[in-house]
Order: structure tokens, then sequence, then C-alpha cells
């Protein structure tokens, strides 16, 4: 219908004050409750007494989400806003637009601009709107809002004022299409990050105020300095990926136990209520989240969860460093591992929360490739399909059932901590980001990053959609037809049929690729096992047939082959498994037999096999269980070399933590020349902080390299004449990067070596003899080599700008 006659229409119903004719109007508009909706209008129309902008509003309502509810709360506003004020906001199209789409969206936020007039000025006004901010811009804003001195009173009623402003114009930006998801859930992050910042502050204040500074004890006499304090956000707080209606995950920490506060004067100058460190940071960590999470007459800033904590409900408060790395490091679990992948300090301060993070990472990335988590992290999903099954929620939960939002965030973080020792550039805490990285790293190809990634981006801003319209902390689906339509319209579709084929879509895509990772299948892993093998693992099988099968199979000692095949069965004598060890191990130890009755040498294949099995892995059994129970390829590249050479297979049982190495890609490299060997090596080095950790990087990697050029002259892959090349290259990589740990070692203690004649730093070289001189080495060479310097001289301490200089120049 063209605009004019639609103005001729509406100013003839609303002349003859025919409320059925309205009525009629409506229903032909394609309005669902044409009667309400006609109140509404006359409602409106004697508010504003201007029909062509009435019906302009008829019009913009039908492009938002329920047009019935657009107009009801656009009457609602009516009744706090100045009539004059939001008529200039409705005589502008692109304003009218937003506002509608808000009101015909959210009575969550329509009721804020209902309840504060003023955020409708700051909003449309003075066109906040349009505005992105980040954290140090918010945190500006609450500071002048909420000034040094401010009671707890006070201070919890302005956070939550703070807290409903920014949600207004973060939802109303989200919903009118001005901001993508990423801004969105960066600005929801930014928002709690910096309410929780405030809150410490102004918190902390009134505690030094009642108690005094909290001070360390200093063992060297030096002054005593203040203990400091962080807080950490978990989960999609520590990712910055917060939605509406999201709990904020937080963990306290302080610097150390060891102190007191100061205290403050008495009435007659004596110092009174001194308390140690723990009880203080532990009231502190209390009032932060009463501040933040405590629900009062303006409702509350974010729901607070601190059950990640140390022993969660049980655990302290707040804890300290040390007592925090001891717990983790003798108690911390698997699903605490994952949690601490998205953790990061957000408040407080930061540097302290950022070196427990260095001091942590041992336990959350583990140096050799963790399979074990992906049966934990597997685990953990089934129970929540447990759960959701009982609940009937698989198909309408977007973030826990089939194909949703968590079976993107467990795949992502178990190939972090998989990999993430090795690769430290995995350790990202947002999801977006974490999928770039890991096909960056070729873990995932680009076409499984553009499955998940636009899957992650719809679940999420349907996630958003479900929750901005009543602030619930859901995130089902929803149940009634006019409520899923709206739904739909909300998320940018015509009709639920369209949405609903989005959605099948992008779950069907996630839950494939999660699938293929999370369920390697024992059911085929099973198919692969031939008749015979199984025959060879049947308990109830009779002995002497299984051992006339093994001598069949090429074993001159078939009696031998049968005790090691009871071992590679019931697993290691003496050895406790753990249940998860002993389904692993049911599951590999056909194919381990199988492979090794295929290989070159059975016998040989075997015996390797059992003192790899019984020895080298004793330490770490579970963790190498999975790593091959997760690589089928593994297997045969494993037996393979256990049956073609002794020699490489007594490099492996010494070395078995490169075992992860042989499921890396960096297998498949028959060929690499001096650059990418002492590039691979420096780029490993870089992850070392210390000394020792530099030269156990050294030795790993001459065992890694070593091993990948022997097995691919073993299996006819290395070209032919670079066997001694490639030993040459590894032996000149790592004596360059050998002279430069050293030079790094001994040059901050005695200094740079200068040499009289020059008065310059004096050379240092090593030359090479014999087969390394030569580039011939083999197998078994020794390394001839002779140290050189240059004439005589001292050395002299480094400072200053000769520090910087050594500091840039300190790799040969």
């Amino acid at each position: 219908m063209e605009q004019a006659a639609l103005i001729k229409q509406l100013s003839t119903a609303l002349t003859k004050d025919s409320q059925p004719s309205l009525s009629e109007l409506m229903l032909e508009r394609g309005f669902a409750e044409p009667g309400k909706t006609a109140t509404n209008i006359k409602l409106l129309h004697e508010a504003l007494q201007d029909v062509p902008l009435l019906a302009a509003l008829t019009d913009t309502a039908l492009t938002t989400a329920d047009p019935d509810l657009a107009l009801n709360n656009l009457e609602r506003l009516l009744g706090t806003i100045d009539k004059d004020r939001l008529k200039t906001v409705l005589f502008d199209p692109d304003n009218r637009r937003l506002l509608l789409i808000t009101a015909g969206a959210s009575p969550f936020l329509t009721g804020i601009l209902c309840r504060r007039a003023v955020f409708f000025e700051d909003l449309f006004i003075q066109g906040e709107i349009c505005c992105h901010k980040d954290e140090a811009t918010m945190l500006a804003e609450l500071r002048q809002r909420i000034p040094e001195g401010t009671c707890f009173t006070e201070l919890q009623k302005q956070l939550r004022l703070y807290k409903s402003r920014e949600m207004l114009r973060i939802g109303s930006r989200d919903l009118g299409g001005l901001a993508d998801l990423v801004e969105v859930t960066g600005e929801l992050t930014a928002l709690a990050a910096s309410c929780l910042q405030r809150a410490y502050e102004i918190c902390m204040a009134q505690l030094r105020s009642e108690y005094g500074a909290p001070l360390l004890n200093e063992e060297d006499g030096t002054p005593a300095t203040e203990a400091e304090f962080t807080i950490f956000g978990m989960g999609k707080f520590g990712g910055c990926e917060l939605n509406f209606s999201s709990d904020i995950d937080l963990i306290y920490f302080y610097s150390s136990e060891r102190g007191m506060t100061a205290g403050i004067p008495g009435p007659t100058g004596e110092v009174k209520n001194s308390i140690h460190l723990h009880p203080f940071f532990c009231k502190l960590s209390e009032q932060i989240s009463k501040a933040i999470g405590q629900p009062t007459e303006d409702g509350f800033v974010f729901r607070v969860d601190l059950r990640l904590r140390p022993e969660g409900n049980n655990g302290e408060m707040a804890n300290s460093l040390r007592s925090a790395e001891v717990y983790y490091e003798s108690w911390g679990q698997s699903w605490e591992r994952a949690a601490m992948i998205k953790g990061r300090p957000v408040a407080g301060s930061i540097s302290l929360g950022n070196k427990l993070l260095k001091n942590l990472e041992p336990f959350i990335f583990r140096r050799y490739l963790d399979y074990g988590m992906v049966e934990d992290i597997k685990g953990m999903k089934q129970k929540i399909d447990q759960s959701l099954a009982r609940k009937q929620e698989a198909e309408t939960n977007l973030k826990l059932g089939r194909g949703g939002i968590r079976e993107i965030e467990f795949f992502i973080q178990a190939l972090q901590l998989i990999h993430s020792g090795k690769k430290p550039a995995l350790r990202e805490k947002n999801s977006l980001r974490a999928l770039e990285k890991l096909q960056h790293e070729g873990l995932i190809s680009p076409e499984v990053l553009q499955v998940l990634h636009d899957a992650y981006v719809f679940l999420r801003s349907a996630e958003h959609r479900i929750q901005v319209v009543q602030e619930r902390q859901t995130h089902n689906l929803p149940t009634s037809e006019a409520e899923y339509k709206a739904l739909a319209r909300r998320c940018g579709f015509a009709d639920t049929a369209a949405f609903n084929m989005a959605l099948e879509k992008h779950r069907g895509g996630v839950e494939a690729i999660y699938r293929d990772l999370f369920y390697t299948s024992e059911k085929e892993m099973r198919e692969e096992v031939r008749p015979e093998v199984a025959f060879l693992f049947d308990p109830k099988a009779d002995i002497d047939l299984v051992k006339d099968l093994l001598e069949e199979k090429g074993f001159k000692n078939p009696d031998a082959a049968f005790e090691t095949l009871l071992q590679l069965r019931d697993g290691p004598p003496h050895a406790h498994l753990t249940r998860r060890s002993r389904r692993q191990l049911d599951r590999i130890a056909p194919l381990l037999m199988q492979e090794v009755l295929d290989s070159p040498e059975p016998e040989m294949a075997l015996l390797n096999l059992e003192r790899f099995m019984n020895t080298a892995v004793r330490r770490a059994r579970g963790t190498f269980y999975a790593l091959l129970a997760e690589n089928r390829e593994t297997i045969t590249v494993l037996v393979s070399l256990f049956g073609t050479s002794q020699f490489l297979s007594r490099i492996f049982i010494q070395h078995p933590e490169i075992l992860d190495s042989l499921v890396s890609r960096s297998y498949a490299m028959a060929y690499k020349d001096r650059a990418v060997m002492e590039k691979d090596l420096a780029t490993l080095l870089t992850e070392a902080d210390n000394y020792e950790d530099r030269l156990d990087v050294l030795r790993r990697f001459r065992n890694e390299e070593f091993l990948r050029i022997a097995m691919g002259d073993t299996h006819g892959h290395t070209p032919q004449g670079e066997l001694t090349s490639q030993l040459s290259f590894l032996a000149d990589a790592c004596l360059k990067q050998a002279v430069a740990i050293a030079r790094d070692e001994l040059i901050p203690r005695f200094g740079l070596p200068f040499c009289h004649d020059t008065n310059q730093e004096a050379g240092f070289a090593i030359v090479a003899m014999g087969k390394q001189g030569g580039m011939e080495l083999n197998y078994h060479s020794d390394l001839d080599i002779i140290f050189i310097y240059e004439g005589e001289g001292e050395t002299r301490p480094v400072a200053g700008t000769e520090a910087d200089r050594f500091k840039q120049q300190s790799n040969p």
C-alpha cells in the first residue's frame, strides 16, 4: 500500500473514531493483534497529532520482530518521555527505525527506557546509539560517576544504573545491526571488567580506611611493600565473549599470606584493627562480589559465580599465589585445565594475574601432546548430553545441545590442550581468534574454520536474540509459535522455515566436525582387526592353538611371544590401570598386534613393543595409550619402526617423550635444508625461560630430528645422497644454538670478551673437522670440532647501551 493511501485510510478511520474499521485496517496491514494495535494507534495519534508520522510508524513497525509489540512499547514510552523529544527522534527515519526495532524486540530494553527518560536522551538525542566504547572509556565514565569516597550503598546503585544504561546502548546497537557479534560480546565484557575494576577500587579504599594498607613481610629487612590483588575472569568473561545474560565466573587471588595490614591509629595513638592478609583479602573479595552480584532495588550488575575457584564451593574466597600454584600442581583436575585456558586477569593488578598465569603454564599446557584430555572432555560432554536427554532439551538448547555452542568450544579447547604445550601461538582465549590460529598452525582446514566460525556467529547471535527479550539466563529456543517467529525475525529471517533451515545447516556442520574429533569410532577400530588377531586376544581361545598361530606367523619362540601377548592384552605386570586406561588399551592392543604380524621382523617388533609398553611409558601410561587410541596411523609408524631397525627402536625407547612427534606433520618431511632446521630450533628455544629449559629443548630437537631423518631413510623417503647432509645440517643447527645458549648464560655473569689488540669484542668460532667438516656425518659419527678465539684480553661488564647491544646481537 502506498504511503499516501495509508495516510488517507488512517485519517478517515481516526476521524470517524471507528474502532472496527481501524482494526480491520491493521489486520489488512499484517498485524497479528489488530484490536490491540488499533488501540495503540489511537493513543499515539492523541499524543502526536500527526497522521503522516503515524503512517510512517506503522510501516516501520512492520519491519520489526514483533510489530504489535513495537507500537505497544512505543505507546508506553509516551508516559515517561517528553512528547516533543520523542517526536524529534521519530521524525528521523534512522532513529525511528532503531527505536522501533528495540521496542519490537525487547521488553527488557524498553523497560529501561521507560524507567529512565535520561537514558532515552543519551541514546537517541545525544547519539550514543552510534558510539562504540572500549573498556578504558567505560572505566573513565564510572570513575566520574562514582568518585573516591563513595559509600558502599551508593556504589551498588551507581554500578547498576550504569550497567542498565550500557546494556540499553549495546543491546540497541546489536538489534539495529550497528555492531557485529565480536563488538557486542567485546563491549559486554568491557562493561563487566570496568564495573569490577571500579568496585575493586572503592571497596579496597574502604577496607584500607578500616584496617590499613596490606603489607608484605620482607625477610631481607627492606621496607614493607603492599600486597597486590587480582581478579580472574573465566569462561566467556576470560574470552571476551559475554552475552546479555551471562554470569561472570570469577576467581580472586592475592600476592602472599605473609603479612599484616598496617592498622589504623587508635584514640591514644596505638595501632588497632591490624589483621592478617588472608582474612583482609577474603573480606575484599566478599565486598566486590556483593557490589556486583547482590540483588538490590536496582537489580544486579552481573550474577557472580565463584565455583571455579580452587576446591569450588568448599574453597577459600581468595587464595594467595603460592597456595593456588600448589593446588593446581597437586590436585588440579582436567576440567580445571580446560577452564584455565580462558582464564585471564580482568581487574585489580593485571601484572600479578599475568605472573600467576605464567607460573601455571606447566599445569595448563603440557609439554607433550596430551590426548588424555580428549577422553576427559568427551566425558564432560557425555554428562551434558545425558542431562539434556532427561530434560528433553537436546534439540532446543543452542548452547549445550546437538551441534551447539559448547561443542564448538570443546573442539577448540581439546586441540588447544593437546597442542599448546609445543605451539604457544594456540594459547588464545577468544573462540573465534583461536579457530583462526588452529587453522594457521595447520591443525584444522580452511573449510572446518569456515564452518565453525559461521556456526559460532549464528548460534551466539541467536542466543543473544533470545536473552535480550527479558534478560533471562536461557539458551533454549522458544516453545510458542509466536515467540519462535519473533526470534526468527530478530535474527534477520523472514519466517521460521528459513531460520530452521539455517539452524540445521550450522548444527549439522558442527556435529559432524565435533564427532570426527571426539568419537573415533571404537566399532570402526574393531572392524579393522582381522579374525586371526581377534582370536589371539580371545581370553577363551585354546592356548595351544594360539601358540600354533603365533608360530605360523613367524615367531620362533611362540611361548615367549604368548607371554608378551598376555601383557599386551592385560597390561604390564603389577600395573594398576585406571578404567580409562583399561578401555584405551583394549582398543589399541589388537591393532598393535596386527601391525606386529605385518612387520618384516615380527619377533623383533613384538620384543621392542614389549620394552616400550613395560618400561618407557610407565610414568605416563594413560597419556600414551590415549595418544595411540586417537591416532591410528601412529600405531602403524610405531610398530614399523620396532620391526625394521633395532638402532632406531633403542633411541625411541630411551626417549619415549618424542612419541608425540610421530603425530606431527613434520614427520612427513623427508628433507629439510639447513635454514629450515635452524628456524625450527630457534622458534622452539623462544619458548624456554631459562638455561636448563633451553638445554632440554636442544636435546629434544636433536632426538626428534634424528629420528625423522632415520625413519625417512629407513622407509626410502630421503632423497638419494642426502642422508649425510641432513645429519650434518642437524649438527650445524645444534652447534649454532649451543653457542648462543652458552653466550647468553656467560655474558651476564662475566661480561663481553674484548681483545687487547683491537679493543673490540673478541671473535669466537667452531671449526668442524673430519666427517662434519666434509658434510658426511653418519648415524654413529662423533663431532670432531675445534674451538678458537681471537687474541688476548679480558671480559668487561655489560650495562646501558652495551647491554642493549648484547641483547640484540646475542645470537651469532
